[in-house]
């Protein structure tokens, strides 16, 4: 509010009312007029503008990043592919999973496992164990059914010594000493899976699955009462020497490309699921199947990513909260 003083020395605001104010000059003040405070109150509501959008900039820089990452791994010769016959509706499938679990973790990259369900009942099946059993040379006729790099090892429960002494015969069953690479690019909703410099003889084949690494159901949907499945075989595509496909099972909403030329190169775009929630598999297999049929296989972990930091970096608060200060005192030292 207007001081004593704004229309000079001893003048009252009753003489200036009926002098009128424009007769009378503005006369210097020791108070502040409403001018700079208006002045000063601009600059700071400007800082703190800027304060705000130097924090929201990183943040929305991150959301907008696109999710494009290369996954790779080098494999292991003496990696023993499993594939575990299973069934939601299986109560023996259902008794030795955690035990599975157990072992697979214990042994690491001895053994890689793909649990493929059966179409019909099965709200996880598709096709894909019916034609790897054909490829194998055998049929479901119980589950669970174990088959180790293309030998059917067991049928029906098993424990924890006879998965160990199967796993130890499949290595030392193994046709020599081949170890595969496996890269994948992983764009929005795609993945882009290769074998870096693969070249398949005319009697092998590559075959790339497509596993969710776990996949939750509603419960009182499996009739085992296992609602948690993992490493569930959801695609499955094969290719010869020439780059043709041999095979292909998608779920429905998918679609593929296999790209020509090189080395072994396949794109799968998986609609609107993350792709992060999927692992691959990339096998070298005898194109005529049969007993021992699986030549070497690897896994790309997809779903075992490091979490992206949940932090916003400091660095440009910091910087924000540097310039804020500077600009203050520059300012008050001028008032």
């Amino acid at each position: 509010m207007p001081c004593s003083h704004y229309y000079g020395p001893g003048v009252s605001k009753d003489r200036a009312d009926a002098l009128g104010t424009s007769a009378l000059p503005c006369m210097p003040c020791e108070c502040t007029p409403l001018s700079r405070v208006d002045a000063w109150g601009g600059q700071m509501r400007l800082l703190a503008m800027l304060f705000v959008l130097a924090i929201m900039l990183p943040i929305s820089t991150m959301a907008q990043a696109p999710q494009e990452t290369t996954f790779s791994s080098s494999g292991s010769a003496a990696t023993v592919l499993i594939e575990e016959h299973t069934a939601t509706y299986c109560t023996t499938c259902a008794e030795i999973d955690p035990m599975l679990l157990d072992f697979l973790e214990d042994n690491g990259n001895r053994a890689i496992r793909i649990a493929m369900h059966p179409l019909g009942e099965d709200p996880l099946g598709s096709n894909i164990s019916s034609q790897r059993l054909t490829l194998h040379g055998g049929e479901l006729a119980v589950t669970p059914t174990f088959v180790m790099d293309g030998r059917v090892v067991s049928q029906g429960f098993v424990d924890r010594i006879d998965m160990q002494m199967n796993l130890r015969s499949s290595e030392i069953a193994k046709e020599g000493v081949i170890s595969i690479q496996g890269e994948v690019y992983v764009s929005q909703n795609s993945l882009h899976v290769s074998s870096p410099e693969l070249v398949l003889d005319v009697e092998e084949h590559l075959t790339i699955f497509i596993v969710e690494r776990k996949v939750s159901l509603e419960p009182g949907t499996a009739s085992n009462g296992l609602d948690k499945n993992h490493d569930v075989a959801r695609a499955m595509l094969s290719l010869d020497a020439g780059g043709n496909t041999t095979s292909e099972i998608l779920p429905k909403e998918w679609s593929v490309h296999v790209h020509d030329g090189g080395e072994p190169s396949v794109e799968f775009f998986v609609d609107e699921m993350d792709p992060y929630l999927y692992d691959v598999v990339i096998v070298l297999e005898k194109s005529e199947g049969g007993d021992g049929s699986v030549l070497s296989s690897t896994l790309v972990a997809l779903s075992e990513r490091p979490k992206a930091s949940q932090n916003i970096s400091t660095l440009p608060v910091v910087a924000a909260l540097a310039s804020m200060s500077i600009i203050l005192f520059i300012v008050q030292s001028r008032r």
